[in-house]
């Protein structure tokens, strides 16, 4: 066994110490120190150097980069968070304001209807195939007022009157019902008729009976209740004018109405319990001694 073979761990263990001790040694001595040897150790060393330089400066930029990266997704997975609860703080607001404005209308409607009126809420709703509110169940808090027909409104109209009582619950008839039947007028030019609902499957529809030929309706005309025959108040909103159909033959026109009330959307209603004109206050005040 020759000499090398025997030591040859021992020498690359000390050239690969020495070489780079003497490689520093020169690239660290200052120009007018340096010897011929060191020179060329310099010379040498320079590719070397500029090869590692460039191989430690793309490391360090991918490092950097994903490290980057990194630091940027979750910043990102933060702010896809922070967004989305902010969304659902808005949403809830929105709600909450959506609330207060209807809760506004509905204390002024009762703070200025002329007549006395039980705050009921809607506790169930009948729907047809096409989801369609067919008819409301409202609970009281008081049940010793309410009795079959009485009026139930809105501060967006009329929704229809008292159909059957049980307790503190009722069911509630709609305007677009077609049992329904309600005296109104057109507010631009005093036409009277009855309005019945259609009872339509697939949308809130009514129609106006006994509108004569010659009254003047337009389509966008409103249409409130008239009074006549006592059963509901005077001057509640029920719908608008869609459209007028005159036949050619006939004294009465057809004439189809979209009602004011989004039967849909109904939390909170008001029961008639009495109103200026009613037949029973003014019995009930012909009565008092």
């Amino acid at each position: 066994m020759s000499f090398f073979s025997r030591y040859r761990e021992v020498i690359v263990c000390i050239l690969a110490l020495a070489i780079p001790f003497f490689l520093l040694r020169a690239n660290l001595k200052d120009p007018g120190e340096m010897n011929s040897v060191d020179r060329v150790l310099v010379t040498l060393s320079t590719p070397v150097q500029w090869a590692m330089s460039a191989v430690v400066d793309s490391v360090g930029d991918t490092v950097t980069r994903y490290t980057f990266l990194v630091g940027v997704r979750e910043e990102k997975e933060r702010l896809k968070f922070e967004v989305q609860r902010l969304k659902a703080e808005l949403a809830g607001f929105v709600e909450i304001e959506q609330e207060v404005r209807r809760l506004r209308l509905l204390l002024g409607f009762k703070e200025s209807f002329r007549g006395n009126l039980l705050a009921a809420r809607v506790v169930g709703r009948g729907t047809s195939e096409q989801f369609r509110v067919v008819r409301l169940v409202i609970e009281t808090q008081d049940d010793t007022q309410i009795e079959k027909g009485m009026p139930v409104v809105t501060f967006e109209g009329l929704v229809g009157q008292v159909k059957r009582v049980a307790g503190s619950y009722a069911d509630v008839l709609l305007t677009v019902d077609r049992k329904s039947l309600v005296p109104v007028v057109i507010q631009r030019n005093g036409a009277q008729g009855i309005l019945r609902g259609l009872g339509e499957a697939d949308r809130y529809s009514c129609d106006v009976e006994y509108l004569l030929r010659t009254d003047e309706v337009r389509e966008g005309d409103q249409l409130f209740t008239s009074g006549a025959g006592g059963k509901f108040p005077e001057g509640i909103l029920v719908g608008n004018i869609v459209s007028v159909q005159r036949e050619n033959l006939g004294l009465f026109q057809k004439v189809i109405v979209e009602p004011a009330v989004r039967f849909s959307r109904l939390k909170e209603v008001f029961v008639v319990t009495g109103y200026e004109g009613d037949e029973k206050d003014a019995d009930a005040a012909t009565r008092r001694p």
